[in-house]
């Protein structure tokens, strides 16, 4: 270690000694053993030229292990600066990678199932333009709120075409689009995902768009075979076709007008699983694999079924849950029923949020493997990666979860949920509860 009062020719030279030794490491494959020793041989004489305080001879010495180091390899061409701004790129994306695969990775949530505790896609319509803000506020939340705002209008008329005109698709990795196709061969692309349009913005009701068979019968489709019928049809390899025919829009058609919030970036810790087993009330992420009845459903309603789903764990190995309705319980209000575990209330911080009925949590909805009356059980196996957990949504009266496909198993599960990254303005900002 040097101090303050180190001459600056001893310190230079000193970084000349670590530059030697470092190109002595990386290159010696490279080296011959002739050329090894040379530069052995520099390296200790600079080294003695600085302890005996000789500068002029540590200036000599430096310049011969310099000359010593660059005629070693004179076939060798130091890499650009391009090549090395390169190579640096692509080691931190493996790096990156490496991260992403073994210990962290960013998941975007979807839907709202666990509002309010995370946000999902949410579309707001308002009626008139006019309430938008100047374009600066609209840039900034959408950089604080992941705020998108949309009006998609149309300047003519138009005719959804037959098949498949409402599609889905990735964007960026983290991001969803959807495109509304129409016969002319032009295309309208709204900045969210099909859900949003078709309920948030009113679009189903718009196209009269029906997700079952009995929609349609209720919509009186099959009274106006010609004009509106929608019918959808899964091939054998499990693609649902939509067909949808003559559905006419007129120009000046409000197709969406509002504004649309993104759902949370969280990152997921992948790593805690390996030592700990989860835990009853947290947060947790799992995939969707051979859960039949989530593909299932996707199936039905012409949209991807989600290689993630994102719940709060409600029931580990050997637990079993039942719902109980209060004297208070009125579900078309959404004052829910309580979670009871082995016959006992729910004690754990984040269910007992939930059940508190306050601050937009609306307690849990009678339904499926919960309705009245039916106990729902988490079993335990012998067999590795078979173990059973219940994955119940925050927000029980729009969350698609155990109660309707099923326990998650063991193999499904990726990690507990650990922080929410971005939106910054969205109030859930850092570890997640």
């Amino acid at each position: 270690m040097f101090d303050l009062f180190t001459p600056k020719w001893k310190k230079e030279a000193a970084l000349l000694v670590k530059g030697g030794q470092k190109f002595l490491n990386y290159k010696r494959d490279l080296l011959s053993s002739d050329r090894v020793d040379e530069i052995v041989s520099r390296i200790d004489d600079l080294k003695k030229t600085i302890k005996a305080g000789d500068k002029e001879a540590c200036e000599e010495a430096g310049k011969q292990l310099r000359a010593t180091c660059e005629n070693a390899l004179p076939r060798y061409k130091a890499p650009s600066a391009v090549a090395e701004n390169v190579e640096v790129f692509f080691v931190a994306i493996v790096i990156a990678l490496g991260i992403r695969a073994y210990y962290l990775q960013p998941f975007k949530i979807p839907t709202g199932s666990m509002q309010p505790t995370l946000n999902g896609i949410v579309g707001h319509p308002t009626d008139s333009t006019d309430e938008f803000p100047a374009l600066p506020m609209q840039w900034a939340q959408k950089a604080t709120h992941g705020r998108n705002y949309v009006d998609l209008v149309l300047d003519s008329d138009k005719t959804l075409r037959s098949q498949n005109p409402i599609v889905e698709s990735p964007f960026m990795h983290f991001f969803t689009r959807t495109k509304i196709h129409f016969t002319d061969g032009t295309s309208l692309t709204f900045p969210g995902p099909k859900s949003a349009l078709m309920r948030d913005f009113g679009f189903a009701d718009l196209v009269k768009s029906p997700n079952t068979q009995e929609e349609a019968m209720r919509y009186g489709f099959e009274h106006q075979q010609k004009k509106t019928k929608i019918a959808k049809t899964v091939t054998p390899t499990g693609k649902t076709i939509e067909a949808f025919y003559n559905i006419e829009l007129k120009k000046g058609t409000v197709i969406a007008r509002g504004h649309i919030d993104t759902g949370d970036l969280v990152l997921v810790d992948k790593f805690s699983y390996h030592f700990r087993t989860p835990t009853r009330g947290e947060v947790f992420v799992f995939d969707t694999r051979n859960i039949e009845k989530i593909h299932q459903q996707a199936r039905s309603t012409g949209s991807p079924a989600g290689s993630h789903y994102i719940k709060r764990l409600c029931g580990v190995p050997g637990d079993s849950l039942q719902l109980k309705a209060g004297d208070d319980y009125d579900d078309d209000k959404q004052n829910g029923a309580m979670l009871y575990i082995n016959g006992e209330l729910a004690s754990e911080s984040g269910i007992q949020k939930v059940m508190s009925n306050e601050n937009g949590y609306h307690r849990y909805q009678l339904n499926g493997h919960l309705a009245a009356g039916r106990t729902f059980k988490a079993r335990k196996s012998d067999t590795p990666g078979f173990n059973e957990y219940i994955a119940l949504g925050d927000n029980s009266y729009n969350s698609f979860d155990s109660r309707g496909w099923g326990t998650v198993k063991e193999y499904n599960l990726i990690g507990p949920a650990a922080i929410s990254l971005w939106p910054f303005g969205s109030g859930h900002w850092g570890f997640i509860k």
